[in-house]
């Protein structure tokens, strides 16, 4: 999703973002994929989230569509001589050739003035529309044959700029309300809107909507499982791609969610209730699987056999009832098996690391204050944040952390951690292809469930005591990890063997198959040649002059070995500097070291970030073989701990 989105709804007049600033317009947010929206109780994000659902303008009517062509370009086209061919509009002044002969487009008024309509409101889709509209009839009635080619162009451009895009058009919008289940209430008339207790109370509470027609309408488009019996039955008795609908969903509930044991989901005639069955178990009414698991089934199944269309979902706090690393799962199952828009309120710390992972994910902090006469109410206040140190207060998550994980992979810093959660995602995809058994074995693997990640933060290694026995707190190795996890695999990197007595330590402490070292410096020496020569081009580009002066990024493209940047002693900023410095060019210039020494790359974490995103972009981009061994290492851990 190369452009960039917006959204708003009507009916939000206390609410205000300050999330697109550089447009000075505080009545939109942006979209992506997955939209968390946080704060702490009464901050007004559920109010948010219904009116978004309940909003009927489109998803364009906020997305930018900026015209090519400049001011400059307009005032250009020769329009002298011509004669208007419309009578005038508006009490404006009527131009005849002989009185326009010294007049310039600058003398134009509506020009100047319709160009400044357009800029102002490109995110209005309906006043942007129709400002172009009235541009194109005024300049229509200046065109003759002296100008025909130059208006034509300047036409088509304005035509262009008043069509919406309709790829990026929600279908239909759905909302998952707190109240749901698949246990059905009794119902006493079948026929009325009351058999569905859960949607017709939600309807009642927030919808104000009295009208029977309008709330049937409605109750459409309000997912609470109630229904989940009827539609279930309606595939199984329908066509044959319906039947293959079903069967690929119970497929993706077995792998995501049940072990990747066979899932069978059963309407039993007569009953109302369905009926599921889980490998070589005997089956049993759903009602009687564990609540986090009817929640999966009540907030995936609509948005798989809907998936032929994109739809936007509205959930409120989908993480109830579940386990950290299934809510995970959830979000993967929404990001690959669907291809929807999703909107969901939520208290859960355990999401707010995906916006790390994925540049399909973006949280929203809302923020209540009251206004400045206290007796006015409140505003809302819209922040769009990736982390700072607000967001774990906003949502009630105190510093210390509970391991919940079966086993815990310990990595040096944040940087280590995305590039190994990258890792693991493109050796599954291998894995897929090249060994269905064991990818069908790790694929089931869920973070913060199988395992989590650690950073020990470099020289804080030394801080921690891997024995079985409990350090002095007085110590200097006063942290004892088995107190914090039992089951552990260390990675550090490569330059760790310049530590001799350090590496002593650890493998006295820990066993082999617990401890993991880089032969090579660190792990950026393991990425990919054809994407570290990509973004360094990319970062090349945006650097100061005089930086640049006395290196060639051109000579990037001479390099033939696969394994260039696999160096045991240098990091890769060193390597690229090497690579491209002129030969008359000082050796303590750098481009993109951080320093002369072994030459780590410079900004770590920016330059990691634009690795992720080229990897997102260049899907068919390879693992190295070292990194395919770590990969290894990992999964042969976790499954060894679980």
């Amino acid at each position: 999703m190369t452009e960039k989105l917006y959204y708003w709804a009507d009916k939000l007049e206390d609410y205000s973002s300050d999330n697109e600033k550089e447009n000075e317009f505080d009545k939109i947010i942006e979209i992506k994929r997955l939209n968390f929206f946080i704060g702490k109780n009464n901050a007004g994000k559920s109010r948010f989230l219904r009116n978004l659902f309940m909003n009927q303008t489109n998803i364009n009517a906020y997305t930018t569509h900026p015209l090519k062509i400049t001011l400059d370009e307009i005032l250009s086209i020769d329009i002298k001589n011509c004669t208007r061919t419309v009578k005038p509009r508006d009490n404006r002044s009527y131009y005849s050739s002989e009185d326009r002969i010294q007049t310039s487009n600058e003398d134009i008024p509506f020009i100047k003035d319709y160009f400044e309509i357009i800029n102002t409101q490109k995110f209005n889709q309906e006043k942007y529309a129709t400002a172009i509209t009235n541009f194109m009839i005024e300049i229509e009635s200046y065109k003759n044959h002296n100008n025909e080619v130059i208006y034509r162009q300047f036409y088509d451009e304005l035509f262009k700029a008043r069509t919406p895009i309709k790829n990026n058009d929600f279908q239909s919008q759905y909302y998952i309300p707190i109240l749901r289940g698949m246990r059905i209430l009794d119902v006493i008339n079948k026929s009325d809107l009351r058999k569905y207790h859960f949607v017709w109370r939600t309807i009642e509470d927030y919808f104000d909507i009295y009208d029977h027609d309008k709330s049937l309408k409605l109750s459409k488009k309000i997912l609470t499982g109630e229904d989940f019996y009827e539609n279930l039955t309606k595939f199984r008795n329908g066509q044959e791609y319906e039947w293959q609908i079903l069967e690929d969903y119970q497929n993706a509930l077995s792998s995501y969610f049940f072990n990747n044991e066979r899932v069978v989901i059963i309407p039993i005639h007569d009953n109302n209730i369905p009926h599921i069955k889980i490998g070589n178990e005997p089956q049993f009414p759903i009602s009687q699987l564990g609540d986090g698991l009817q929640q999966v089934i009540i907030l995936t199944y609509e948005a798989f056999t809907k998936n032929d269309k994109t739809h936007a979902f509205f959930i409120e706090e989908p993480e109830l009832h579940m386990h950290a690393g299934m809510v995970r799962q959830l979000m993967n199952f929404y990001l690959n098996e669907t291809n929807h828009y999703y909107f969901f309120t939520t208290h859960s710390n355990h999401l707010l690391d995906m916006a790390d992972e994925s540049d399909q994910v973006i949280i929203q902090k809302f923020v209540k204050q009251p206004k400045e006469n206290s007796g006015d109410g409140f505003d809302f206040k819209i922040y769009r944040c990736d982390r700072d140190r607000d967001l774990l207060a906003s949502l009630g998550v105190k510093p210390s952390s509970v391991y919940l994980a079966n086993c815990t992979i310990w990595v040096e810093g944040i940087t280590d951690r995305l590039y190994i959660i990258k890792y693991m995602e493109k050796y599954l995809a291998e894995l897929k292809n090249s060994d269905e058994g064991l990818y069908k074995k790790y694929r089931r693997f869920m973070p913060n469930y199988h395992y989590t990640f650690v950073e020990y933060a470099g020289s804080n290694l030394t801080h921690w005591s891997f024995s079985d026995d409990y350090a002095d707190n007085l110590d200097d190795k006063g942290l004892s990890a088995k107190a914090v996890a039992s089951e552990m695999l260390l990675i550090a990197d490569g330059d760790i063997k310049e530590k001799a007595d350090r590496v002593k330590k650890l493998t006295t402490e820990l066993k082999s198959s617990n401890f993991f070292k880089f032969e090579c410096k660190e792990i950026e020496n393991t990425l990919p040649k054809n994407s570290i020569i990509r973004v360094a081009k990319q970062r090349f580009k945006r650097m100061k002059n005089n930086t640049k002066q006395g290196f060639s990024i051109e000579k990037l493209d001479t390099i033939s070995r696969d394994n260039h940047f696999e160096h045991n002693n240098f990091g890769i900023g060193k390597l690229l500097d090497n690579q491209i410095r002129n030969p008359r060019t000082n050796s303590e210039k750098l481009a993109f070291a951080d320093s002369e020494g072994v030459g780590t790359i410079k900004n770590k974490l920016d330059f990691c970030r634009e690795i992720i995103k080229d990897f997102d972009e260049n899907p068919d981009w390879q693992l190295t073989p070292k990194a395919k061994e770590l990969c290894k290492r990992i999964f042969q851990h976790i499954e060894k701990c679980n």
